[in-house]
């Protein structure tokens, strides 16, 4: 019988979710069958913490989420998000994010999730009126995060029962930390910025979290799959990530994971499994092939301690922003 996943508290709510949690941003990858069939290995396997977005498989994520949980009666915590609305001016309507938010509930199937997100808290438009689409949060900007129609569709939603804690989500570990200084929320999301090789995230949002007693989510952590397969053409050619800092370093990366024989996805998983201020660590899985793979690393528990110090003197602080 395989080990169960370990639990965690989701900050200070009083819950306990699972290390891993399924990240919904790439269920409809291969079909909706498989993409149900995911979630549905998911809970057999014992996770117990689902995340999406309307933006994820525009819409199809939610979609099949809904179909799969429908009628699971175990307990889990299903996280949810508003974002990437119309216009700029939508970010700014309550009007807006309260049609959006129930055309999610519609989408899931149910009349209620345990966690409504801001998607890209990190992006101007949501704290200011002035701004375009994707312009980050501006350093040294007075912004009245508290007053944001966003803000205010979340606390009334929590009020309502519509949901049961709200959070932020980013992919900008310095101006993620900006807003996760100003608001009061439950948990906080951020993607891309703690994994094998970047680590602003741990630097910068991950002490803030637990200063604040705010549940800590690491997603993205298999970098758009870019540490799912060794790729040894991109110490030649590199991509445009692969930057002269970057490069020397993922050939270190390649050459600890030819020499520990583990899999770019264990050694990712395990890595993160081994910092127990994470609550939960994310894995966009598009089928229960892909799935297995990092609940199996999982259950292997952190990586052996001089492993996972030579991986810790890989990490690159700055932001992925800043390679591009």
């Amino acid at each position: 019988m395989s080990p169960a996943l370990e639990e965690r508290p989701f900050g200070k709510t009083g819950e306990r979710v699972t290390v891993l949690g399924l990240g919904g941003g790439y269920l409809d990858k291969y079909s909706l069958a498989d993409g149900v069939a995911t979630v549905r290995r998911a809970l057999e396997a014992g996770i117990n913490y689902f995340d999406t977005s309307p933006s994820y498989g525009r819409g199809a994520s939610q979609v099949i989420l809904g179909k799969a949980l429908e009628g699971y009666k175990e307990p889990y915590m299903l996280a949810t998000k508003l974002g990437y609305l119309g216009t700029p001016s939508a970010f700014r309507s309550p009007d807006a994010l309260r049609a959006q938010l129930w055309e999610n509930l519609r989408a899931l199937r149910r009349s209620k999730v345990d966690v409504l997100q801001v998607h890209e808290a990190d992006w101007h438009c949501w704290w200011s009126d002035e701004a375009q689409h994707e312009e980050l949060v501006r350093p040294n900007y007075s912004y009245d995060f508290d007053d944001a129609a966003i803000l205010e569709v979340l606390r009334e939603a929590k009020a309502q029962g519509l949901c049961r804690f709200i959070g932020i989500t980013g992919n900008n570990a310095e101006e993620l930390s900006t807003v996760l200084r100003c608001v009061d929320v439950d948990s906080c999301l951020v993607a891309y910025n703690h994994n094998l090789l970047f680590r602003r995230a741990q630097q910068t949002v991950l002490p803030l979290a637990q200063k604040k007693g705010v549940a800590y989510v690491a997603a993205g952590i298999l970098f758009g799959g870019s540490f799912t397969r060794v790729h040894p053409e991109w110490l030649v050619a590199p991509p445009l990530w692969v930057a002269p800092e970057v490069r020397g370093r993922l050939a270190r990366l390649y050459g600890l994971q030819k020499a520990s024989g583990l899999s770019l996805v264990n050694m990712s998983v395990r890595y993160l499994v081994g910092d127990s201020a994470i609550s939960t660590i994310l894995v966009g899985a598009a089928s229960p092939v892909e799935l297995e793979e990092c609940v199996a690393a999982a259950q292997q528990g952190p990586l052996p301690p001089d492993l996972h110090q030579s991986i810790e003197e890989l990490g690159v602080e700055l932001e992925l922003q800043d390679f591009l």
